[in-house]
């Protein structure tokens, strides 16, 4: 009977919810639908429907819950309980006619712009018993097309690039005279000039006069560029156009940077008698731009005779600069809380480089263990050099284009085992003109020292090969494409690339007999694998403030011969933790449909060579700078059956064990992992606070025992708690 009370009341309140007209005052209207109509034809452009300033409510299956809750807090509007619900909640979007009017006249100058002189918007008010439909009914009438367009030109050195500039002109005969393709041609014609040595030119100094008069339906004129004017002897003095070429190039009080002859070329001044071009100058305010030894940097130019003076001003950071940061920690099973702290020397030896160094360590603890406190610990050292360039490529200029060489020491000790691990890198950086973003490692090597190991915990494991002596040695390649934006819509993508041993192994095979056993380097064997990885992330922006975003991601490691079983464990993949399946801590699920009772009782791991991923969350404001947000999440890890044929694990000698763990199509859906839950966010400006708890809806390590999906008798046993910095994506 209670439960049925619950529905009972749940059923009440979306019904309330579902007109909002009921709960308003006599006189007022309630908005519930919008439409921009043409005709018998229902538009859906943006362009027009981001200029109607009434905005209609969140839909929410028929229902608008976020109007309730305001209008329940509306009730008793000066109790901390009424502003609440009023700050979460939406104001019903009422019938405004001065909004309306408004609206209209945005429409009609719209449709002006777009060379439809004599266009109308009718409006209309429909009322139904689920509340109101506005409607909006663009009537264009007849475009005024183009007609004849010539130039205009009093320069010389113009008329001489005339016949190159008319060749890209947007202004075709007969095209729909519009506002935005005259901007579009005033810009084009502007930057063309700029780009050809023309200093002195910008959109503003190129004018369009078009003649209606007797034709109401076709426009004839002409463009023209206005003579520069600058100040002389006797007032304002008009000057022709003309190409600019660079003069002095000066860095002001260069001496006072503390920079080299090495240090001022990778400033990539401006070349002295060049030709001025403006895509040169802001790609080089772009590189300056992304030095981290200045705050400020500006290039000066000034006419001076018949040459173009640069002046580069530079306001320097300060030299030493330190960063701390600490986040909390949770990894299988573990709590714990890690920090670091960085010094950086900007400029240490007059090139631009920066040296740093990093100090980071972190303690964890497992609720509920007793027999020892901290089960864990990390502490890693870090020095990096980084220049602003490619190293080797001195004369390739990239945008973003660094190089640096990193060498870290870390331990790592958990109850489990005690691992040291050595790395050294050679990075660079860049940025491609199409503006993805590139990471190469060509030079990347690891070594993991195994220092001591549960004998239980190892005769657990499907990967040994992560927990033994081994050396990672390879190429490793990142690509990200930035964000893009499409209305309300954003996306972005990133991919990597990595191997390791291939170079090595071919060395080998061509050294040595046949392979019995893994080759080694000085006794250690080195991992041999390829590894690929793709993430595609999307943003939807609602409006105040509330948002949708969506993961994909999938990843694929294939083992060589030189790496029996699985690659190292550092490379494989892992589900589970803050940003991957939050209702599952990391490391406690997968591979597969591997038993919960394995990880119960022997203490794995769960890591895969396969992997997929979705994820999708709804985030809204609550009050002030706190957040909530509602998500769903699904996937697993898998191995390869390659994989689990050649793991050096016992249990996978079952084969109904073996098929659990291996990746098949048919299988996957059954084996994939959902869950479902809730988060808070506060908002501190400068970093995101975050605690999410999700649900096991359906627990594939579950099978085995028939109760994979969740039964609300189950309560919250099965769910997790994470805790961490940032938006999980």
């Amino acid at each position: 009977m209670r439960h049925k009370g619950l529905i009972i009341l749940a059923a009440a309140i979306v019904a309330a919810s579902c007109n909002p007209q009921r709960w308003l005052p006599e006189g007022q209207t309630w908005i519930r639908r919008i439409e921009l109509t043409e005709g018998a034809q229902v538009r859906s452009d943006d362009k027009y429907l981001e200029l109607i300033q009434i905005q209609t409510n969140t839909n929410v299956m028929g229902s608008y819950p976020y109007v309730a809750l305001y209008q329940r807090g509306a009730r008793k509007p000066n109790t901390r309980r009424g502003r609440w619900l009023q700050n979460i909640g939406e104001a019903p979007a009422l019938l405004d006619t001065s909004k309306v009017a408004e609206t209209v006249m945005q429409l009609e100058r719209k449709l002006r712009q777009e060379g439809y002189f004599f266009a109308k918007v009718g409006h209309e008010v429909v009322q139904g018993p689920r509340g109101t439909t506005l409607k909006f009914d663009l009537q264009r009438g007849k475009a005024t097309r183009l007609g004849t367009v010539v130039p205009e030109v009093y320069a010389p050195a113009i008329e001489d690039q005339m016949t190159t500039l008319r060749m890209g002109s947007l202004l075709v005969p007969g095209m729909r005279l519009s506002r935005d393709m005259l901007e579009s041609e005033r810009k084009r014609i502007a930057d063309f000039l700029k780009e050809h040595g023309f200093f002195t030119i910008g959109p503003e100094a190129v004018g369009f006069d078009l003649d209606t008069l007797g034709h109401p339906y076709r426009a004839d004129g002409y463009w023209l560029i206005h003579n520069w004017v600058r100040d002389g002897e006797f007032g304002p003095q008009e000057l022709p156009h003309k190409p600019w070429y660079f003069g002095r190039v000066t860095v002001a009080d260069s001496l006072n940077y503390g920079l080299n002859a090495r240090g001022i070329r990778r400033l990539h001044l401006l070349e002295s008698g060049d030709l001025y071009r403006a895509s040169t100058v802001t790609q080089s305010q772009e590189w300056l731009r992304r030095l981290d030894a200045y705050q400020n940097q500006q290039w000066r130019l000034s006419p001076r005779g018949d040459s173009l003076d640069a002046e580069l001003v530079l306001k320097p950071a300060p030299r030493v600069g330190l960063l701390w940061e600490t986040e909390g920690t949770n990894t299988s099973g573990i709590y714990g809380l890690q920090t670091a702290i960085e010094v950086r020397d900007r400029n240490p030896f007059g090139g631009l480089e920066a040296l740093s160094g990093k100090v980071a360590g972190g303690l964890g603890v497992a609720v509920g263990d007793t027999s020892s406190l901290f089960r864990t610990y990390f502490l890693e050292l870090g020095v990096q050099l980084e220049v602003p360039d490619l190293i080797g490529l001195p004369k390739v200029r990239r945008n973003q284009a660094r190089s640096s060489a990193n060498f870290t020491l870390g331990r790592q000790y958990r109850r489990e085992f005690d691992r040291l691990a050595v790395s050294g890198e050679l990075h660079y950086h860049w940025e491609a003109p199409n503006r993805m973003t590139w990471d190469l490692k060509p030079l990347y090597a690891t070594y993991v020292d195994l220092r001591g190991i549960d004998s239980t915990f190892y005769a657990a494991l499907a990967s040994k090969s992560g927990f033994q002596d081994i050396l990672i040695l390879g190429p490793r390649m990142s690509l990200k494409r930035p964000t893009l934006s499409e209305g309300r819509w954003s996306r972005r993508s990133e991919w990597s690339f990595e191997t390791s041993g291939i170079l090595t192994d071919l060395g080998m095979l061509a050294t040595k007999s046949a392979r019995d056993q893994p080759f080694t380097l000085a006794n250690v064997p080195y991992a041999h694998y390829l590894r690929a990885e793709a993430d595609y992330r999307w943003r939807f922006r609602g409006r105040q403030r509330r948002e949708g975003a969506m993961r994909v991601q999938a990843g694929y490691l294939h083992a060589l011969a030189n790496s029996p079983g699985l690659p190292p464990f550092e490379r494989a993949f892992y589900a589970g933790g803050s940003n991957d399946l939050r209702s599952w801590i990391n490391f406690r699920i997968g591979p597969g449909a591997l038993p919960k009772a394995v990880f119960d009782t022997a203490g794995i791991l769960g890591s895969g060579s396969i992997k997929l991923l979705g994820q999708a969350e709804w985030r809204f404001p609550i009050a002030g700078s706190t957040f909530g947000a509602v998500f769903l999440d699904a996937g697993n890890v898998w191995l390869t059956s390659a994989n689990a044929a050649t793991a050096q694990w016992d249990l996978l000698d079952n084969p109904e064990l073996r098929e659990a763990v291996s990746f098949n199509l048919l299988r996957m859906p059954r084996q994939t992992a959902l869950g479902m839950g809730f988060g808070l966010r506060y908002d501190f400006d400068f970093f995101i606070a975050r605690a999410d708890w999700g649900l096991q809806v359906y627990d594939p390590r579950r099978l085995a025992t028939g109760d994979a999906w969740w039964r609300p008798s189950e309560g919250i046993r099965r769910s997790a708690l994470q805790i961490a910095i940032g938006l999980p994506f």
